[in-house]
């Protein structure tokens, strides 16, 4: 990402310090309660090593899962998840060391023991930071937007979502005019409060930075409808970043608060620039390597679950067929057939028409609701993740027939296809089921997020937080 975000990296930093050292006071409580406080300087240095793996196993697996990045919605599943994944990394990668090459033997009592004082410390800590202090002005990001229009509205809603952590204060709006207020914090003039209760204030390009820098801020947000409303402060606004203060446009706030890119910010520069990210040829050789070993290790449960529910499917309907098969369009735009469970009555487009299935489709039935509810409908397509015609992550296919529909109504909508479909992706779990245009531009602008920021570590978090749909069922949309 191109954008100077020096304040949400100031926060990794010490959130894993933080990690680190509720890891240190664990592995001291551990050797003490197993060992006994005199063996704990002979032990500790003598397999300090070991010790090192642990602490970055579970640092690097907190960062990989986004538990030091902000908190757009408090969960504490998604604690827990963290939680587990950091436990199971660490466990992995001590297993790896202490009994295989590496030599750095640590004992199972002992390590069992550190872990144990370690996550009571972390999920404690968790609760405090992020459900109590975060929320706290001490600890607030102080915010000056730069705009007055719809724009700065729609970015002042973002930031002042109650569920931020940590929490966003707006302190100020800028309205940029020739001739206004050259004078510094004490000796702006009010223009009016139409956001609340957040100033408003009218300042001279020349005198943008200093005046920036009165309120405090630590982070910018460029919000204006129109450019010219920018003219003679851009090297002001430029310099802010050399001086520390992060300074986002539009297009950066939509995607750290909104996780999306806006449809109306999109255009073919936009996606020349997308298209040099991640998107390389070595990383989809090892997103696809990350599908087979997923399938592999999880194929043993998943063959016992889709037993199941082609029994339950099957004794729904004894004269239906299981599986339901249909084309769909994959990457590059060829076209592939796609498995699900079935989950509408037979016939259920006997018309031969392509439509989408609205919210309570009166077609699905008993069983088809519980699957679709769960996701567990598209077990199947697992299959269809071996033949490489899908992958785990990725945006969702559509019918050929639906696909040339929205082509015509909704610009670059076909981008997407330059990725393999996925099984799950970040469209799918940020955003409700859509049966509508307006839902499918809603979950484009969740696309080109993905497609911008595609990475092993985006993948992961979108089926981690897939599991939790599996285990507690759909979600409304998340802001």
């Amino acid at each position: 990402m191109s954008s100077n975000r020096s304040y949400l990296q100031s926060q990794i930093l010490w959130m894993a310090m933080l990690d680190g050292l509720c890891l240190i006071i664990g592995i001291v409580m551990g050797v003490a309660l197993r060992l006994g406080a005199e063996a704990f300087d002979e032990y500790v240095v003598g397999n300090l090593t070991g010790w090192v793996y642990l602490i970055l196993a579970v640092i690097v697996s907190n960062y990989i899962t986004g538990a030091y990045g902000l908190e757009l919605r408090l969960s504490r599943f998604n604690m827990v998840v963290n939680w587990a994944f950091s436990i199971v990394a660490a466990t992995l990668v001590v297993g790896m060391t202490s009994y295989a090459w590496f030599g750095a033997v640590l004992g199972r009592g002992v390590f069992g023991f550190s872990l144990a004082g370690y996550s009571v410390l972390w999920l404690s800590l968790r609760l405090i930071f992020f459900r109590h202090l975060f929320k706290k002005e001490p600890f607030a990001y102080r915010v000056v937007i730069i705009g007055t229009g719809k724009r700065a509205r729609m970015d002042l809603a973002l930031v002042e979502n109650p569920n931020l952590r940590p929490v966003h204060k707006v302190v100020a709006l800028i309205q940029i005019e020739q001739g206004g207020v050259e004078k510094l914090k004490a000796d702006f003039s009010t223009i009016g409060s139409p956001h609340g209760n957040v100033p408003l204030f009218r300042c001279d390009p020349s005198h943008v930075a200093d005046a920036i820098k009165s309120f405090g801020a630590d982070v910018v947000l460029i919000a204006v409808d129109h450019e010219k409303e920018l003219t003679g402060a851009h090297s002001q606004l430029r310099r802010l970043r050399f001086e520390g203060v992060s300074v986002l446009t539009s297009l950066n706030v939509a995607e750290v608060y909104g996780v999306r890119v806006p449809l109306d910010l999109v255009d073919e520069s936009w996606l020349m620039q997308a298209s040099q990210g991640f998107v390389t040829p070595m990383a989809l050789r090892f997103k696809r390597l990350m599908d087979v070993v997923l399938i592999i290790l999880l194929s043993p449960l998943a063959l016992i679950l889709g037993l199941i529910i082609a029994v339950l499917v099957k004794m729904n309907s004894l004269r239906s067929p299981v599986f339901y098969s249909q084309e769909r369009v994959g990457r590059f735009g060829r076209t592939f057939h796609i498995y699900k469970f079935r989950t509408m009555v037979p016939g259920a487009e006997s018309s031969g028409e392509a439509v989408w299935s609205p919210r309570s489709d009166p077609r699905v039935t008993r069983i088809g609701k519980f699957l679709r509810r769960y996701r567990l409908d598209e077990l199947p397509q697992l299959i269809n993740v071996l033949e490489n015609d899908m992958s785990l992550v990725g945006p969702r296919p559509e019918r050929p027939e639906l696909a040339l529909k929205i082509e015509k109504d909704i610009p670059f909508y076909r981008e997407r296809e330059n990725l393999l479909p996925g099984l799950t992706g970040w469209a799918q779990i940020r955003y409700p089921y859509g049966a509508t245009m307006d839902d499918t531009r809603a979950k484009l602008e969740y696309d080109f997020y993905y497609l911008q920021n595609l990475s092993i570590r985006l993948d992961l978090r979108i089926i981690l937080h897939t599991l939790r749909i599996v285990i507690f069922g759909m979600e409304r949309e998340i802001r």
